[in-house]
């Protein structure tokens, strides 16, 4: 991520260990796309393996870590420091 806004200057690491409940969040995240697959393989191979299911959760968080990882942390900054767009000169 960027060090800081390029519009207002809101830095994106305001403290060291900022980020460490974003790992909740992601948890989260993480738990509804492992909770989605299950039911997906589910409908679409009712007599799956351990090991298939096991595959697809391994191969889904692979697909979209790099996603999740910067959602997280967004949602987690938005918690605490809120968006005033309009505020800011050049901003509609």
């Amino acid at each position: 991520m960027n060090k800081s806004c390029s519009n207002c200057g809101q830095p994106f690491e305001p403290e060291p260990g900022y980020y460490f409940g974003a790992m909740f969040i992601s948890y989260a995240i993480n738990t509804a796309l492992f909770i989605t697959a299950w039911v997906a393989l589910s409908i679409i191979k009712p007599d799956y393996s351990l090991s298939l299911l096991l595959s697809l959760l391994g191969l889904t968080v692979l697909i979209f870590l790099p996603f999740i990882y910067r959602v997280s942390r967004s949602i987690w900054i938005s918690i605490f420091v809120k968006y005033r767009g309009e505020d800011f000169p050049g901003t509609s």
